[in-house]
């Protein structure tokens, strides 16, 4: 594991190899969804947010590394000073919020998803995910549950754009391995997971090992709890919202999609503009034609 005297919180979690409860989720849940609030609370009150027992959060600190709670807090101190201002204008806007009505709650909720994604990811990240997908005979895209908006827009996206896409939503093992029989090297999949682990798909660690073994790229679209996904894949794409579990809507990973999307149109503008000539040369067929 890296050194956690110079590691991000994220970065510690995502190279922790050793096993992690459900309790200990829950509260990588609560710290990395809401870093700044988390560093103003104590080991007792970070429990009652995560729903466990204080000695839990004592022992998953020392766990990832650090001698104590105490520590981890420090280290996430360090990483969040920049933002307290900006955690201080979200509690006075929740304060607002409580007497408002609920569309004024979901326009603030979402403002600050937009926050957080702007904080979680970068365009060196999504660049480096678009490189992968970029010359992928056929980009596969695997989903679950609530995942299922994202994997439709994002296959959509892809489709428009040139590319060959492969959708597996929903699927059981037996009709997972079916349909990845087409899995090629160089092939790219992406997965979605939100609220690790019971959200990842059916099969998933038994797929991320045969995607490594034929040489195809595995890109992981999570929440802050995908970060414990394991086996690891090629690339996470991570985007935390402070309300995660609550509000549990999908903006910031639907602009993250669009990103990823336009990131790949901007690297082969000609497949992508085939892409779309082709689309409304079938528009045009489809619609003219009389029978």
């Amino acid at each position: 594991m890296k050194d956690v005297d110079t590691s991000p919180l994220s970065e510690v979690v995502k190279a922790f190899d050793g096993k992690l409860t459900g309790s200990d989720r829950s509260i990588l849940s609560v710290i990395l969804n809401d870093p700044e609030q988390s560093v103003f609370l104590s080991a007792t009150q970070l429990a009652e947010e995560a729903q466990v027992h204080a000695s839990t959060v004592v022992r998953l600190a020392h766990k990832l590394g650090f001698q104590g709670y105490p520590e981890l807090r420090d280290r996430l101190r360090t990483e969040v000073k920049p933002g307290v201002a900006l955690s201080q204008r979200s509690q006075q806007r929740m304060v607002s919020i409580e007497q408002g009505s609920n569309l004024s709650a979901l326009i603030e909720s979402e403002i600050e998803a937009l926050h957080a994604l702007q904080k979680s990811i970068s365009q060196t990240q999504i660049n480096a995910a678009a490189e992968r997908l970029a010359n992928a005979n056929t980009i596969h895209i695997v989903g679950r549950g609530g995942a299922a908006p994202l994997t439709v827009h994002l296959d959509r996206r892809l489709r428009r754009n040139g590319y060959t896409t492969n959708v597996a939503l929903n699927m059981q093992r037996r009709d997972l391995a079916e349909k990845f029989m087409g899995l090629r090297k160089g092939d790219a999949v992406i997965f979605f997971a939100f609220q690790a682990p019971e959200s990842l798909p059916a099969g998933y660690a038994g797929l991320i090992a045969h995607t490594a073994r034929i040489g195809a790229h595995s890109i992981l679209i999570c929440d802050s709890t995908g970060l414990t996904a394991r086996p690891r894949p090629d690339i996470t794409l991570m985007v935390n919202r402070p309300d995660e579990g609550v509000m549990q809507l999908r903006t910031g990973p639907m602009v993250l999609c669009e990103a990823l999307a336009m990131t790949l149109a901007h690297k082969n503008p000609e497949r992508a503009v085939d892409g779309l000539e082709a689309l409304e040369i079938l528009r045009t067929n489809l619609l003219n034609d009389k029978d």
